[in-house]
Protein backbone atom coordinates (compact mmCIF):
# COMPACT_ATOMS: atom_id res chain seq x y z
CA UNK A 1 0.00 0.00 0.00
CA UNK A 2 1.22 3.47 -0.84
CA UNK A 3 0.45 6.84 0.71
CA UNK A 4 -1.16 9.21 -1.79
CA UNK A 5 -1.88 12.93 -1.92
CA UNK A 6 -5.09 14.86 -2.37
CA UNK A 7 -7.99 13.59 -4.45
CA UNK A 8 -8.99 15.33 -7.68
CA UNK A 9 -12.11 16.55 -5.88
CA UNK A 10 -9.95 18.15 -3.17
CA UNK A 11 -7.59 19.69 -5.73
CA UNK A 12 -10.54 21.05 -7.72
CA UNK A 13 -11.93 22.70 -4.57
CA UNK A 14 -8.61 24.51 -4.08
CA UNK A 15 -8.68 26.05 -7.57
CA UNK A 16 -9.78 29.71 -7.82
CA UNK A 17 -12.69 28.93 -10.19
CA UNK A 18 -13.21 25.42 -8.77
CA UNK A 19 -12.07 23.85 -12.07
CA UNK A 20 -8.76 22.79 -13.59
CA UNK A 21 -7.40 24.46 -16.68
CA UNK A 22 -8.27 22.50 -19.81
CA UNK A 23 -4.67 21.26 -20.34
CA UNK A 24 -4.41 20.20 -16.68
CA UNK A 25 -7.79 18.47 -16.65
CA UNK A 26 -6.96 16.59 -19.86
CA UNK A 27 -3.58 15.58 -18.40
CA UNK A 28 -5.37 14.32 -15.30
CA UNK A 29 -7.93 12.66 -17.58
CA UNK A 30 -5.19 10.73 -19.35
CA UNK A 31 -3.72 9.57 -16.03
CA UNK A 32 -7.17 8.59 -14.72
CA UNK A 33 -8.03 6.66 -17.87
CA UNK A 34 -4.65 4.88 -17.81
CA UNK A 35 -5.36 3.74 -14.24
CA UNK A 36 -8.80 2.55 -15.32
CA UNK A 37 -7.38 0.78 -18.38
CA UNK A 38 -4.83 -1.03 -16.18
CA UNK A 39 -7.63 -2.37 -13.97
CA UNK A 40 -9.62 -3.47 -17.02
CA UNK A 41 -6.57 -5.32 -18.40
CA UNK A 42 -6.48 -7.29 -15.15
CA UNK A 43 -10.17 -8.16 -15.41
CA UNK A 44 -11.64 -5.72 -12.89
CA UNK A 45 -14.04 -2.79 -13.05
CA UNK A 46 -14.08 -0.35 -10.10
CA UNK A 47 -17.74 0.72 -10.65
CA UNK A 48 -17.39 3.91 -8.58
CA UNK A 49 -15.20 6.28 -10.54
CA UNK A 50 -15.49 9.91 -9.45
CA UNK A 51 -13.07 12.77 -8.67
CA UNK A 52 -13.01 11.86 -4.97
CA UNK A 53 -11.79 8.34 -5.86
CA UNK A 54 -8.79 9.51 -7.88
CA UNK A 55 -5.74 10.77 -5.98
CA UNK A 56 -2.36 12.10 -7.02
CA UNK A 57 0.83 10.53 -5.80
CA UNK A 58 3.38 12.22 -3.60
CA UNK A 59 6.91 13.44 -4.26
CA UNK A 60 8.34 12.21 -7.56
CA UNK A 61 4.99 10.50 -8.27
CA UNK A 62 2.89 13.66 -7.89
CA UNK A 63 1.80 13.47 -11.54
CA UNK A 64 0.68 9.85 -11.22
CA UNK A 65 -3.03 9.38 -10.53
CA UNK A 66 -4.29 6.43 -8.50
CA UNK A 67 -7.78 4.98 -8.20
CA UNK A 68 -9.03 4.64 -4.62
CA UNK A 69 -11.87 2.70 -3.03
CA UNK A 70 -12.35 -0.76 -4.48
CA UNK A 71 -15.23 -1.60 -2.14
CA UNK A 72 -17.64 -2.35 -5.00
CA UNK A 73 -15.12 -3.40 -7.65
CA UNK A 74 -16.00 -6.54 -9.58
CA UNK A 75 -14.00 -9.22 -11.34
CA UNK A 76 -15.43 -9.39 -14.88
CA UNK A 77 -13.31 -12.19 -16.32
CA UNK A 78 -13.40 -15.92 -15.68
CA UNK A 79 -10.41 -18.19 -14.98
CA UNK A 80 -9.68 -18.31 -18.74
CA UNK A 81 -9.50 -14.50 -18.89
CA UNK A 82 -12.74 -14.28 -20.90
CA UNK A 83 -15.46 -11.80 -20.00
CA UNK A 84 -18.15 -13.35 -17.83
CA UNK A 85 -21.67 -13.57 -19.20
CA UNK A 86 -23.55 -10.45 -18.08
CA UNK A 87 -26.20 -10.92 -15.42
CA UNK A 88 -29.71 -9.97 -16.50
CA UNK A 89 -30.30 -7.57 -13.64
CA UNK A 90 -28.05 -6.09 -10.98
CA UNK A 91 -28.52 -3.71 -8.09
CA UNK A 92 -27.33 -0.14 -8.40
CA UNK A 93 -23.64 0.27 -7.52
CA UNK A 94 -21.70 3.50 -7.36
CA UNK A 95 -22.41 7.17 -6.84
CA UNK A 96 -25.62 8.41 -8.47
CA UNK A 97 -24.06 11.60 -9.81
CA UNK A 98 -21.28 9.78 -11.70
CA UNK A 99 -22.90 6.43 -12.46
CA UNK A 100 -23.17 5.20 -16.03
CA UNK A 101 -26.62 5.04 -17.58
CA UNK A 102 -26.44 1.21 -17.57
CA UNK A 103 -26.03 1.33 -13.80
CA UNK A 104 -29.15 3.48 -13.44
CA UNK A 105 -31.00 0.89 -15.55
CA UNK A 106 -29.78 -1.96 -13.30
CA UNK A 107 -27.81 -3.51 -16.16
CA UNK A 108 -24.50 -5.33 -15.84
CA UNK A 109 -21.60 -2.93 -16.03
CA UNK A 110 -18.49 -3.39 -18.11
CA UNK A 111 -15.37 -1.41 -19.01
CA UNK A 112 -17.39 0.92 -21.25
CA UNK A 113 -19.46 1.97 -18.24
CA UNK A 114 -16.33 2.82 -16.25
CA UNK A 115 -15.32 4.97 -19.23
CA UNK A 116 -18.68 6.73 -19.07
CA UNK A 117 -18.21 7.45 -15.34
CA UNK A 118 -14.65 8.58 -16.08
CA UNK A 119 -16.07 10.96 -18.72
CA UNK A 120 -18.51 12.50 -16.21
CA UNK A 121 -15.61 12.92 -13.76
CA UNK A 122 -13.58 14.75 -16.39
CA UNK A 123 -16.49 17.09 -17.11
CA UNK A 124 -16.75 17.94 -13.42
CA UNK A 125 -13.10 18.96 -13.11
CA UNK A 126 -13.06 20.75 -16.49
CA UNK A 127 -16.28 22.71 -16.79
CA UNK A 128 -17.43 25.33 -14.33
CA UNK A 129 -20.59 24.16 -12.62
CA UNK A 130 -19.81 20.50 -13.19
CA UNK A 131 -22.61 17.98 -13.63
CA UNK A 132 -25.62 20.20 -13.20
CA UNK A 133 -27.48 18.52 -16.01
CA UNK A 134 -29.48 15.33 -16.39
CA UNK A 135 -27.15 12.60 -17.70
CA UNK A 136 -29.78 11.55 -20.22
CA UNK A 137 -29.32 14.96 -21.84
CA UNK A 138 -25.51 15.24 -21.82
CA UNK A 139 -25.31 15.23 -25.63
CA UNK A 140 -27.77 18.13 -25.87
CA UNK A 141 -25.86 20.05 -23.20
CA UNK A 142 -22.61 19.56 -25.13
CA UNK A 143 -24.29 20.79 -28.31
CA UNK A 144 -25.61 23.89 -26.52
CA UNK A 145 -22.18 24.51 -24.97
CA UNK A 146 -20.58 24.37 -28.42
CA UNK A 147 -22.90 27.15 -29.56
CA UNK A 148 -21.82 29.13 -26.50
CA UNK A 149 -18.16 28.91 -27.46
CA UNK A 150 -16.98 26.43 -24.81
CA UNK A 151 -13.60 25.08 -26.00
CA UNK A 152 -13.06 21.39 -26.74
CA UNK A 153 -16.77 20.57 -27.09
CA UNK A 154 -16.29 18.72 -30.38
CA UNK A 155 -13.75 16.34 -28.83
CA UNK A 156 -15.83 15.89 -25.67
CA UNK A 157 -18.86 15.09 -27.82
CA UNK A 158 -16.84 12.50 -29.74
CA UNK A 159 -15.78 10.86 -26.45
CA UNK A 160 -19.39 10.69 -25.27
CA UNK A 161 -20.64 9.40 -28.63
CA UNK A 162 -17.93 6.75 -28.65
CA UNK A 163 -18.63 5.43 -25.14
CA UNK A 164 -22.38 5.52 -25.82
CA UNK A 165 -21.87 3.44 -28.97
CA UNK A 166 -20.26 0.57 -27.04
CA UNK A 167 -22.06 -2.46 -25.63
CA UNK A 168 -21.20 -4.14 -22.33
CA UNK A 169 -18.69 -6.64 -23.77
CA UNK A 170 -17.19 -4.40 -26.47
CA UNK A 171 -13.47 -3.69 -26.38
CA UNK A 172 -12.76 -0.07 -25.46
CA UNK A 173 -10.39 1.66 -27.89
CA UNK A 174 -8.44 3.59 -25.26
CA UNK A 175 -6.01 4.88 -27.89
CA UNK A 176 -8.88 6.68 -29.63
CA UNK A 177 -9.88 8.38 -26.37
CA UNK A 178 -6.24 9.29 -25.58
CA UNK A 179 -5.94 10.82 -29.05
CA UNK A 180 -8.99 13.02 -28.39
CA UNK A 181 -7.62 14.02 -24.98
CA UNK A 182 -4.30 15.03 -26.55
CA UNK A 183 -6.17 17.11 -29.14
CA UNK A 184 -8.02 18.93 -26.36
CA UNK A 185 -4.78 19.57 -24.44
CA UNK A 186 -3.49 21.51 -27.44
CA UNK A 187 -6.52 23.81 -27.68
Amino acid sequence: MELVGKSLADLKALRPNKVFTVPNSMGAGIECLEACEDLHKHGFIPRDLKPANYACGLGDKKRVVYILDFGIARKITNVKGELKTPRESVRFKGTIRFAAIACHKNLEMGPKDDCESWFYSMLVITISGGLFFDRAHVAQWLEDAALGGVPCIEELSKMLDYTDSLKNHDHVDYDYIYKLLEQVRKI
